[in-house]
């Protein structure tokens, strides 16, 4: 049994409003812009507090990671700015090396059973799906702020997970949310294989 702290009402609202600040960020996030960082940071906020509330452990925990990455993505990317300046493309990509691919892949290896046997301990209602999304999260979120366009594809997969997760959880908005990500990331592949300039 789950015992929230918000009432139903409380945490609905918060649900909405991650969900509609994630979806303007999402919009941003296509066009690469820096200001996308900005409705990141708090919408994470209201979904942690709705992940604890549903006792969602691993997720919880994602979206307070997500908000420390926000403000490591405000700072790397600032960075690039000032050292590409007088580029002409819309903006600027890294290639991923390879040995970016293996670590990650390792990563995943030993992250996601430990989540898993980690968040049965604790009673998540979703240990298998809490585990792997938030894994592939863990990783999409680190090559995003790394401006890798492979990090769409991570997302992808990441957000089929997660709405099997919120349909578990009954977080109607949250669907919602995941499945505009998904369209969302294929437009993002478009508009940054179309607009982007690599700068390595």
């Amino acid at each position: 049994m789950i015992l929230a702290f918000l009432p139903q009402a409380t945490a609905e609202i918060l649900e909405i409003i991650a969900t509609v600040t994630f979806i303007i960020y999402l919009v941003l996030q296509v066009y690469h812009s820096r200001y996308m960082w900005l409705l990141y940071i708090p919408s994470c906020v209201c979904a942690a507090l709705n992940f604890f509330n549903s006792a969602t452990w691993a997720f919880a925990a994602l979206n307070i990671y997500y908000v420390v990455m926000g403000v490591v993505g405000i700072v790397r990317w600032k960075r690039d700015r000032e050292k590409y300046e007088g580029h002409g493309k819309a903006f600027l990509l890294h290639r991923l090396p390879l040995k970016v691919v293996i670590i990650s892949a390792a990563a995943a290896v030993v992250l996601c059973p430990a989540l898993y046997f980690l968040l049965r301990v604790l009673a998540d209602p979703n240990p298998f799906l809490d585990a792997i999304t938030t894994t592939l999260s863990i990783i999409g979120t680190v090559w995003l702020t790394r401006s890798y366009i492979q990090q769409w594809w991570i997302w992808i997969v990441a957000d089929i997970f997660a709405i099997w997760m919120n349909v578990n959880l009954g977080n109607t908005w949250f669907v919602i949310q995941f499945c505009f990500c998904i369209a969302s990331s294929f437009l993002g592949l478009y508009n940054w294989n179309r607009r982007a300039q690599y700068v390595d």
